[in-house]
């Protein structure tokens, strides 16, 4: 991977600055070019352009603001990314994504319309993004807002300002969230080591702990502001691997992509990629006379722990847990019974579900 990019956001006092100041040293000495795109809000404020306060202007129009100064300060590290014969990270200090916490969901799918993007678009741009949560919540003792001027808010504030943040990048498909339930310096190690993960191995699937589940109470789990994301995918067998023909939809917004999942010989991992593409090469290659897995996913964060639901329109539900820490207890919402661990159970992995659905075999009870 000759150019990465990254979105580090999060609460305040999160750690963010002192990650972006390890990161730069680390990769430097490994000989890649680290650009640092600093946080367009940031430097709206200390210029004295701020939504509150003395001389406020309109948060709607401050948030316009911050998103164009974001995308051309991004565009700049891109174009100089282009044009460097090194290996090169573009590390965001926040991104577009985070604007979404300071406005309504309407309001910023608005101002997305008006640059003629959309929030799939959006968070494409980024190939990893990292979430630190602020010190507020967890490590509260810790929780200072001396190395920006341009932040004021209380520790409740604070913890009400990541939850939103967070939210809104809930709909990333490579989100790390990074918590305080260990030492600073192991939390900023996390950091470094996720980056190092992506640039050794692209796209890789992360190991997953699933669920078989059921009583589902979605009224409740509605509190933890989940993304509601409804996918059609068709799956096509490979050699060592298959591809992946998906249609996700989100708030009126489409995007279309192919998934390429290859096989390898070291300790039977897989590798992922995957790439955007047009509504006509989805429609041009999805198999004939075959039908297509339907789900509803959401995707919620609960206790620091990022999960994946997926109800299939036959009746099947499935749990995910991304990121597994075997040395941390998993905290599952009340919301929805457990029935099996199915991790290791090759007949609810989504090819064995496809077959079976092109088959007509009733292999899963609803």
């Amino acid at each position: 991977m000759k150019c990465l990019k990254i979105a580090l956001t999060g609460g305040p006092c999160g750690g963010k600055t002192t990650s972006i100041d390890e990161v730069v040293l680390e990769f430097m000495e490994k000989d890649y070019r680290v650009l640092v795109v600093p946080e367009a809000a940031t430097i709206l404020i200390n210029m004295g352009i701020k939504p509150f306060g003395e001389n406020k202007i309109d948060n709607i129009v401050f948030q316009r603001m911050v998103i164009d100064l974001q995308l051309k300060l991004e565009s700049y590290a891109e174009e100089e990314a282009k044009k460097s014969d090194k290996k090169t990270i573009i590390l965001c200090d926040r991104g577009i994504m985070d604007d979404k916490a300071y406005v309504t969901k309407e309001q910023f799918i608005e101002l997305l319309k008006e640059r003629n993007l959309t929030q799939f678009e959006v968070c494409k741009s980024y190939d990893l993004v990292i979430h630190l949560v602020t010190a507020a919540n967890g490590k509260k003792e810790f929780y200072t807002l001396d190395n920006n001027s341009a932040r004021s808010e209380s520790i409740e504030e604070a913890c009400i300002r990541d939850k939103k943040t967070l939210e809104a990048w809930l709909l990333h498909d490579n989100l790390k969230i990074i918590g305080n339930e260990t030492d600073f310096k192991t939390k900023i190690n996390k950091v470094i080591y996720n980056i190092y993960s992506m640039l050794n191995r692209p796209y890789p699937l992360q190991n997953q702990e699933k669920y078989l589940v059921e009583n589902i109470d979605l009224e409740n789990i509605a509190n933890f502001s989940p993304v509601k994301i409804s996918i059609e995918q068709y799956i096509i067998p490979k050699e060592n691997g298959e591809l992946i023909y998906r249609k996700n939809s989100c708030d009126g917004e489409v995007k279309y992509s192919l998934i390429v999942k290859t096989d390898t010989n070291v300790n039977n991992e897989r590798i992922k990629k995957q790439r955007n593409i047009s509504e006509h090469e989805y429609f041009t290659n999805m198999p004939v006379n075959e039908t297509p897995i339907k789900k509803v996913r959401y995707c919620f964060e609960y206790k620091e722990q990022n999960f994946r639901l997926d109800i299939f329109d036959d009746g099947l539900k499935l749990l995910e847990i991304e990121d597994t820490n075997k040395t941390k207890k998993r905290i599952i919402p009340d919301y929805l019974t457990v029935l099996e661990d199915v991790s290791n159970n090759e007949l609810y992995r989504n090819s064995y579900i496809y077959l079976n659905k092109n088959k007509k075999c009733k292999v899963f009870k609803k």
